[in-house]
């Protein structure tokens, strides 16, 4: 900017000095007093441009403040749509382990049940009935603690989206004040010139 000002300044000192290419025929000849209400003119010219440069500036740097905002935010808010996608597989993934439990439970009774058969144990009583209730208790043990630990990893997973929500709103909100006091202290320095 100070290149396109720094001609006009020289020009406006050349003709109020006298001096210059021009400046001593214009004043000889009576036409300062013409001359210069052009170069001032150039000069107010040059300061309403700076003006506009610096204010279109400003309004750039508060779109960009404010931009910055959003796209934090909607960082944020697709973290927390992942961790409520995350929340959908880690049912499905409970599901899967206690039917695999339910499975192997199954598969591990029936497995006692024959050898019982084999060595020619009644299965109604005795031990073959206290190993399939052991059995038993076991896999509800183990369904009730996969159960949980699926309900803490839900918990987990719905306070992270919570969190990135919040984070969200909280960059917005920064991108909003960020944009507005440099808003205000961009048009504070540009009525502060006047």
């Amino acid at each position: 900017m100070t290149f396109v000002l720094e001609p006009i300044m020289a020009l406006a000192a050349g003709v109020t000095a006298g001096a210059g290419p021009w400046g001593a025929s214009l004043a000889t000849a009576g036409t300062l007093g013409g001359a210069f209400p052009a170069a001032s003119g150039a000069l107010a010219t040059g300061a309403t441009i700076t003006s506009v440069l610096e204010g279109t500036a400003s309004v750039l740097g508060i779109v960009s403040s404010i931009a910055g905002g959003a796209a934090d935010k909607e960082q944020a808010d697709a973290a927390a749509r992942d961790a409520d996608a995350e929340q959908a597989v880690e049912t499905l993934q409970g599901i899967n382990r206690r039917r695999s439990l339910r499975a192997a439970a199954i598969e591990a009774i029936g497995d006692m049940d024959v050898a019982h058969a084999a060595s020619g144990v009644d299965l109604s009583f005795g031990t073959a009935a206290q190993a399939r209730t052991d059995a038993m208790r076991e896999l509800d043990t183990a369904l009730t603690s996969d159960s949980g630990t699926t309900m803490t990893r839900l918990s987990r997973l719905q306070e992270r989206a919570s969190s990135y929500r919040r984070a969200g709103k909280r960059a917005m909100t920064a991108g909003l004040i960020g944009g507005l006091s440099s808003g205000i202290s961009s048009f504070n320095r540009i009525r502060g010139r006047r």
